[in-house]
């Protein structure tokens, strides 16, 4: 190609030119999609978030209700025993405690009322001895991993229901027992009109029915490879993911608990649960969608640009450069001494046709002046 021909002269510029715009406009919008993934991210979040703790408190709140109602079948069913009273010493599940009284009956290892419980308004219940600062189970159906009864296992005196017992006052929330998140009832058992140290403690609890909550997180992502997940109050993550390039439960950890630079990561408490909702997504996935975004807009912006080129040649090449070889070719016979022509280009009403006309009246006038000569010799 030919750096110094008229239409490489012509087609650089409107190059140039095109190829600076589709340029900045390919930055301006991949820019723009960078910023509307983000919001998009954060809408996404924020609208799960509100779902699932909506959904949280519902169930809270379902699950609340029925636990008073067993409370109140528990506390019934133990007055007909007669009143409490501590016992003696006794030996549940491999540890020596005070024994608990309802009547002058020990309800160590005694699971009648317990059970009787459980059978009309399921879920779980407990009788706590106090022994000291601490409160024994002395008589439960709650289940250890192995599927014995957790007789012998104390209240968590660092958890949260502990404070509210000693201080003579009932607790109704979730709580974790031996791993597993119960909704739960705690009331303080007093002995005759003592009411300010309890004696023992009425318990019952359900597990929590959380099918549908799992059933949201599994099927959650973030864009492309992010997660949500969601841990409970001592770290451990009980929920996640199942779809998305990010399902590894460690690396679910890591991410959670490092914050890596490369991660947008977000948290949100959950009220009354003591779990903590996750959401996560790698930058990369944003710069993935401006590549690819730019790349369609480039594509799009080249096409555009060969399309104004083809046209812009075949404008130059019908419109300039032909009638400029006809006119060249024209001047060059004239310059023989053949001025016989019919210069269409005159015709036009651009520049063309000025130096057409111009070269006609040139022609013309060589035309008469050389048959003036002819007629003097």
């Amino acid at each position: 190609m030919n750096l110094h021909s008229l239409r490489v002269r012509l087609l650089l510029p409107v190059l140039a030119l095109v190829l600076v715009f589709v340029v900045a406009l390919t930055i301006a919008l991949a820019m723009n999609q960078a910023s509307h993934v983000r919001e998009d991210a954060a809408q996404s979040i924020d609208r799960r978030t509100y779902a699932l703790q909506s959904l949280f408190a519902v169930t809270r709140s379902v699950m609340l209700d029925r636990t008073r109602d067993a409370m109140r079948l528990l506390r019934s069913e133990g007055r007909r025993l007669g009143p409490p009273s501590v016992g003696g010493r006794v030996v549940v599940g491999g540890r020596n405690s005070n024994d608990l009284m309802l009547g002058g009956v020990s309800q160590a290892n005694n699971f009648a009322l317990v059970d009787g419980v459980t059978a009309l308004a399921e879920g779980t219940a407990t009788l706590f001895a106090r022994d000291g600062d601490n409160f024994v189970r002395v008589a439960t159906n709650v289940r250890k991993d192995d599927g014995s009864r957790a007789v012998g296992t104390q209240l968590d005196p660092t958890g949260q229901v502990i404070p509210f017992i000693r201080k003579g006052e009932a607790f109704y929330g979730v709580v974790d027992i031996l791993g597993t998140p119960y909704v739960t009832g705690y009331e303080p058992i007093f002995a005759g009109n003592d009411t300010q140290r309890a004696i023992g403690v009425w318990y019952v609890g359900y597990k929590t029915d959380l099918k549908a909550l799992t059933a949201v997180i599994d099927a959650s992502q973030v864009l492309e490879s992010g997660f949500m997940a969601v841990f409970d109050g001592k770290g451990k993550l009980r929920f996640h993911s199942k779809t998305g390039a990010t399902t590894d439960a460690a690396e679910i950890e890591r991410i959670a608990s490092q914050n890596p630079q490369d991660w947008v990561v977000t948290r949100q408490e959950v009220p009354d649960w003591g779990f903590t909702l996750v959401f996560a997504y790698p930058k990369s996935d944003v710069e993935h969608v401006i590549v690819r975004q730019s790349l369609w807009i480039g594509g799009i912006g080249l096409l555009v640009c060969s399309l104004l080129l083809g046209l812009q040649w075949t404008l130059i090449q019908n419109r300039v450069l032909r009638p400029i070889q006809r006119l060249t070719v024209v001047a060059e016979e004239l310059s023989v001494g053949k001025w016989n022509h019919t210069i269409s280009e005159a015709d036009l009403k651009d520049e063309i046709g000025k130096l057409a006309r111009a070269i006609s009246r040139l022609s013309y006038s060589v035309r008469v002046a050389m048959e003036k000569l002819a007629k003097q010799r």
